[in-house]
């Protein structure tokens, strides 16, 4: 599901006075298309990252058919309130600037209805960090589910070294638990910074903090909030460390007591699971170790965690917060 609009511009509009409209606009080129239905088709992206105003932006396209400048907007389901009511505005201004008409999903005339009015910047920020990761877990289970080799599927460990080490299977899993690692991490340090960035504990937590000459240098030139230096100086791979942090930051984010409570009578918690996990990693990591643990059944069951821990934690952190809990993505039907 996505939200469109079409502007109709006044004859006579000229394609190139409409460019430099949008452009005034902040809307970035990226291209153009060829089609022969309209032409050669101009697209444009629109998104702000100021305050994590937008969630997915905005495109828009530039044609013209018989002899009639065609503009069309669309944001998919996922996008903000911010993008939504840009969207709005570039409606109206093109045709309070150039005339004509326009028609939206609402329908002839009628803007877009945002639903609701603008979350926090903090709940903007750590929506972002929860849709990316869901993007990046997706990705994991894409590689996982259709990867192919040429020699036949060895599913479990024999138990013989020179066999485990050179079935494709084991291999593969190995090399794909780094990634684990990193969006999880990810997701840890994406969602830490925006709850800092406008906590009350802020001034706290940064003189706390132990910056590098090269922290402080990419703040000085630009590349780095003062946020993000902070948690690349702090340790997010460990569960138990990112879980330490959250409590730092509020103690009623009981992050480790979330993690840590029953799951389907299983004897290992989410917990244990994720530091297991990270263990194995630096194994590899640091040792090139490789894991004979890491059959199919065992990465389906951590990619299954993994979601479920993550969610488990984002309702909890949604919850405390008062803010609304979104999930625009499942993997394995979960």
């Amino acid at each position: 599901m996505s939200y469109c609009s079409s502007n109709s511009l006044e004859p006579g509009t000229k394609v190139n006075d409409v460019i430099e409209f949008v452009r005034l606009l902040r809307y970035r080129p990226e291209g153009s298309l060829s089609s022969e239905e309209v032409g050669r088709l101009r697209c444009f992206h629109w998104f702000d990252e100021a305050d994590y105003r937008s969630w997915s932006g905005i495109e828009l396209s530039i044609h013209e058919t018989q002899g009639t400048v065609q503009v069309e907007t669309r944001t998919p389901i996922g996008r903000s309130y911010y993008d939504l009511s840009h969207q709005n505005d570039t409606i109206r201004l093109l045709r309070k600037h150039f005339g004509g008409s326009f028609v939206t999903d609402e329908g002839r005339g009628r803007y877009q209805r945002p639903g609701s009015g603008p979350p926090s910047p903090a709940a903007s920020g750590c929506h972002l960090a929860f849709q990316r990761f869901g993007a990046n877990l997706i990705t994991c289970h894409v590689y996982f589910r259709d990867r192919e080799f040429k020699s036949p599927k060895r599913k479990r460990p024999t138990g013989v070294y020179v066999m485990d080490f050179t079935n494709p299977w084991l291999i593969s899993n190995n090399l794909l638990l780094p990634y684990l690692v990193a969006i999880t991490e990810d997701y840890w340090k994406s969602t830490f910074i925006p709850l800092l960035r406008y906590s009350s504990k802020k001034e706290a937590i940064l003189r706390s903090g132990r910056l590098t000459a090269e922290h402080l240098a990419a703040v000085s030139d630009g590349r780095r909030s003062v946020e993000e230096a902070l948690v690349e100086a702090l340790p997010f791979q460990r569960v138990s460390a990112a879980c330490r942090h959250f409590s730092a930051l509020d103690p009623n984010l009981d992050f480790a007591g979330v993690l840590r409570k029953p799951y389907r009578r299983r004897r290992q918690s989410l917990f244990e699971s994720l530091e297991q996990m990270t263990e194995i990693r630096h194994e590899l990591v640091h040792r090139a170790r490789l894991s004979e643990v890491l059959t199919d059944e065992f990465v389906a069951s951590l990619l299954h965690n993994l979601q479920v821990a993550v969610v488990r934690c984002y309702r909890h952190l949604t919850k405390r917060n008062g803010w609304a809990f979104e999930k625009w993505w499942a993997v394995g039907g979960l």
